[in-house]
């Protein structure tokens, strides 16, 4: 049996009202801001999650979804959309599966308080995530979007970009 950790932190802050958003489906190039994966880069069949932290940005600074590694981190940004103005990211779900492919949902999620006024507007919601790991990072990643649109894949693939 595998043993698996996930402390999940999320930070909530204002919605951005109608910025661009990550299409449905698409592969995010997933070797790095410069084309090259760092030469400590480790990574490992069956890595342990160890935390993950998602962190509400402004959507208009994400130009499009990525993923890019470190020796013991996978970071990835992304948008996704509100169904109002009221709307924040969250992690819904984040685990390393049997065959060490990390997984993470994001989601649109309604943060008013009960009775609150929201604007009547798709929202688009940028977010920052990172997810640290023991013994190596995985091979591959697949993010999922639950937003506005509904439920599927934003970007998927292997760490050496293919």
């Amino acid at each position: 049996m595998y043993r698996r950790s996930l402390l999940t932190a999320t930070a909530t802050g204002a919605a951005v009202a109608v910025a661009g958003c990550v299409g449905d489906g698409g592969t995010a190039d997933l070797s790095g801001s410069d084309g090259d994966q760092p030469s400590d880069l480790e990574t490992a069949a069956d890595p342990d999650l160890r935390s993950t932290e998602i962190t509400e940005v402004d959507a208009e600074a994400i130009d499009e979804a990525g993923v890019s590694f470190t020796s013991d981190a996978v970071h990835i940004t992304g948008t996704v959309v509100g169904e109002t103005g009221c709307h924040g990211v969250a992690i819904d779900d984040a685990a390393v599966d049997d065959d060490g492919e990390f997984r993470v949902v994001v989601a649109a999620v309604d943060e008013s308080a009960p009775g609150s006024m929201c604007t009547q507007a798709l929202t688009t919601v940028g977010y920052e995530l990172e997810a640290t790991f023991d013994d190596g990072v995985p091979e591959s990643v697949t993010v999922t979007h639950d937003d506005a649109h509904g439920r599927g894949t934003a970007m998927s693939g292997q760490a050496d970009g293919e």
